[in-house]
């Protein structure tokens, strides 16, 4: 498995602060609490159960990009499943859903203690598809679930705003992996709390630290509905990552199950 260190503090910085980042995907959805009902009204627990995993996969090339339905060249799987996600420190881990074109899918994501209570940090190909055949797809209906359990939403669901949700432009234009890096903030849940004080404070970001530690690594592995984890040592830097411009992507032992195709309409 590849890691990305998080280098991109201004991102961070951006959507923390702001109450909407100039550099966000621009929808048609309407604003405020009337986005947030029609994004809700659209995951139908149906939906969410037709939904399939965004997956980022390299070529020959060593060019990367977002082929939802492609399987990752890793075939074994090394993941365990987390009994009590609803409890800290996993509670700050969910899976996220989303539009992207005609595609319905989700990948994973974590509540950050941030200022606003409202920042989740995800990948880049989560948000956008990254440079692709000309053109990039700004993904649509995000809507962030911590502790997604088989259907089941412990905290509720928390859809992103709709002029708050960003990428690196070395992702959106150029697919540059190194800047796979995305990040949002949401709207309240039904109960009217924010993302980080309903998962029990969400995640700290630690800066400064070297690659050489063990790392735990959470996500929902191709058609798992549990949240999974793994606990990994630092591998290396990825060599594919190397002739591209950015900080080089890093290795651990943690070997996800390849993903199937994601859903359209």
């Amino acid at each position: 498995m590849r890691l990305r260190p998080i280098t991109l503090m201004l991102l961070l910085a951006l959507l923390t602060l702001a109450p909407a980042a100039t550099a966000a995907q621009r929808t048609h959805a309407p604003p405020g609490s009337a986005q947030a009902a029609r994004v809700l009204r659209y995951w139908t627990p149906a939906r969410m159960a037709s939904a399939r995993p965004l997956d980022l996969v390299a070529d020959r090339d060593g060019d990367t990009s977002l082929r939802p339905g492609r399987p990752s060249p890793t075939a074994a799987a090394s993941f365990l499943t987390v009994p009590t996600p609803e409890e800290a420190p996993y509670s700050v881990e969910g899976r996220i859903f989303v539009k992207q074109g005609n595609l319905r899918g989700y990948c994973s994501g974590t509540a950050i203690n941030s200022p606003t209570r409202q920042l989740v940090l995800t990948a880049g190909h989560c948000v956008n598809s990254g440079h692709e055949g000309g053109h990039t797809v700004w993904s649509q209906y995000l809507e962030f679930v911590p502790a997604f359990t088989a259907g089941k939403a412990p905290f509720g669901a928390f859809v992103a705003k709709r002029d708050a949700v960003y990428a690196p432009k070395p992702w959106t234009k150029n697919g540059n992996p190194d800047f796979d890096v995305g990040a949002f903030l949401t709207h309240p849940n039904k109960r009217g709390q924010n993302v980080a004080d309903a998962v029990g404070g969400g995640a700290t970001i630690a800066l400064g630290l070297t690659r050489h530690q063990r790392y735990r690594t959470f996500g929902y592995p191709g058609n798992i509905k549990r949240l999974q984890g793994c606990n990994s040592p630092y591998t290396g830097d990825d060599r594919l990552s190397f002739p591209l411009p950015g900080p080089p992507t890093q290795g651990i032992r943690c070997h996800w199950a390849p993903a199937p195709a994601a859903a359209a309409g």
